[in-house]
């Protein structure tokens, strides 16, 4: 389907789950203000079920368009709609994951601030999806970044949530001002912030044995330090463990996927849509990073006895998996995984597939450990000590999350490994295919240790009761959907497969 360029008058239409979202922010700001306090749990959190929701059946409409609106900034394409499932599928877990929290825990944290905070941080990185200029780029990544500062802080009344969200933000700042330098070399080589044009530059002077212009492989270097702290990749991951670990529970589920899931589209969108051209340059680097990420997570993961510092390190360990998937990016000569793939290219495509695994089974293990604070216990492995006699069916959920996130089949965590190790194979990065298979391995020691606490330990006293019935729901259908979309993925990944129609100029797709 060609690319219809749209620059005369703005396709609204193209932008419409993003106005939804916004309008919904709208709404809670309107409903925080004038709905009664004691109606804030029920009519707020309905509201936001409801927006994201709707968000998401507006995408269906967008599922094999292919047009540029806004003067090019605004993208609906494959892409765009793929990761936008994503992002409102995070939400809508997420809300249901918070509710009960956010309004009985913590000294009773307004849930009306969050709830908008959270719509915020969910529209900017919607708009990051869905960008087709540097500038939309890092306007998405901050509005995103701002709010999830704010709600990394929300237990103000504790030192650690305050302590990790300034670490947080210190970090962030610093990261955005990298990015935004690295953006302006781009700029000042090409001459250009769409994507499109970046590429066509590109594409015609980038050729043969020519030595790159240093100033666009300083641009390169910037963006990589910048994206990498954004998505937490070792060495740029140094706030990750506290942020993680201070933020209330939900809110570090959310930040777990959803940041991470606009830092890799903002890297497909720079790396693959714009600077695709360049790919022997930063296909080496991202495959360094991938691994040194892999091993850095999952060998520090092992010492940890806290569980949600467990879990931002296997958080760490999960980015490097991803950044396989984009490392197996060809550019040419790919197969694609669907069964109508062509001249396809596996390597976005596994990335695509194994973020939306990691959505559900690990705000999923974040779920559970919520759960537990609900009913008085902490966040060590003690506190976990004989689940499985008490309460079954929890230490059953927590369990196929652990081992989803290992990597076991059928469940959806072995099928998005199997992506990636795929696409590495057929990238002939065999050795890093291997190493994701060995430092799986490494990570079944703390996964199962997990498990086998709940299972073998004996119980450390017996649970207060509690009232969770949404996040009984949410844990539940984060269960059936860790087994479901792994023995059903082949409609899936073929959704995935339409990422391509972000390829729009021929000079990306020759490589150099």
């Amino acid at each position: 389907m060609p690319l219809d360029l749209n620059l005369e008058t703005p396709d609204l239409w193209l932008a419409l789950p993003q106005f939804i979202v916004f309008g919904l922010a709208i709404a809670l700001l309107f409903g925080d203000a004038f709905v009664a306090r004691t109606r804030h749990f029920v009519w707020l959190t309905g509201l936001s079920l409801v927006g994201y929701l709707a968000a998401l059946v507006a995408l269906v409409g967008q599922a094999n368009e292919n047009a540029t609106t806004f003067y090019g900034l605004f993208r609906a394409d494959g892409l765009t709609v793929f990761l936008s499932v994503i992002i409102l599928s995070a939400a809508v877990l997420t809300v249901m994951v918070s509710a009960s929290y956010v309004e009985r825990l913590e000294g009773r944290m307004p849930i009306g601030e969050f709830y908008v905070l959270l719509a915020f941080s969910v529209l900017g990185a919607m708009l990051v999806a869905a960008a087709g200029d540097l500038v939309m780029v890092f306007v998405g990544i901050e509005l995103s970044s701002l709010a999830t500062y704010v709600l990394a802080a929300f237990a103000k009344r504790r030192l650690t949530s305050v302590e990790g969200a300034l670490k947080y933000f210190l970090l962030g700042i610093f990261a955005s001002a990298i990015l935004a330098y690295g953006m302006a070399w781009v700029y000042g080589v090409t001459g250009s912030t769409d994507l499109d044009a970046i590429a066509r530059s590109l594409a015609a002077s980038v050729g043969g044995d020519e030595f790159l212009d240093p100033a666009l492989l300083l641009g390169l270097l910037l963006l990589t330090v910048g994206l990498g702290f954004k998505m937490a990749a070792v060495p740029f991951h140094f706030w990750t463990p506290d942020a993680y670990d201070g933020a209330p529970t939900p809110v570090t589920a959310f930040m777990s996927v959803v940041p991470k899931a606009a830092a890799f589209a903002a890297t497909v969108r720079i790396f693959v849509q714009a600077l695709g051209p360049l790919r022997d340059e930063w296909v080496t680097l991202l495959s360094v990073l991938a691994l040194l990420t892999m091993a850095f997570g999952n060998i520090v993961a092992i010492s940890q006895r806290n569980v949600k510092r467990m879990l931002a390190y296997s958080s760490i360990a999960h980015t490097g998996y991803m950044l396989v998937g984009l490392a197996a990016y060809q550019a040419t000569g790919g197969t694609g995984f669907g069964a109508g793939a062509g001249d396809g290219d596996q390597g976005v495509s596994s990335l695509l597939y194994y973020i939306l695994a990691y959505n559900f089974m690990n705000i999923g293990a974040f779920a559970v450990v919520t759960w537990l604070q609900h009913r008085g216990r902490g966040l060590t492995l003690d506190d976990f000590g004989g689940l499985a006699t008490t309460h079954p069916l929890a230490a059953a959920a927590m369990a196929v999350f652990m081992v989803s996130l290992m990597g076991v089949p059928p469940l959806i965590g072995f099928y998005a490994k199997y992506y990636v190790i795929l696409a590495a194979i057929d990238a002939d990065l065999l050795w890093l295919a291997v190493a994701v298979v060995v430092l799986s391995a490494v990570s079944a020691f703390y996964y199962l240790r997990l498990v086998a606490v709940m299972y073998f330990n004996e119980p450390e006293g017996q649970p207060r009761q509690a009232d969770t019935r949404l996040l009984d729901v949410g844990i539940a259908g984060m269960v059936i959907a860790t087994i479901a979309l792994g023995l059903f993925s082949t409609p899936i990944i073929d959704l995935a497969d339409k990422w391509e129609s972000a390829l729009t100029v021929a000079g990306q797709v020759a490589g150099r």
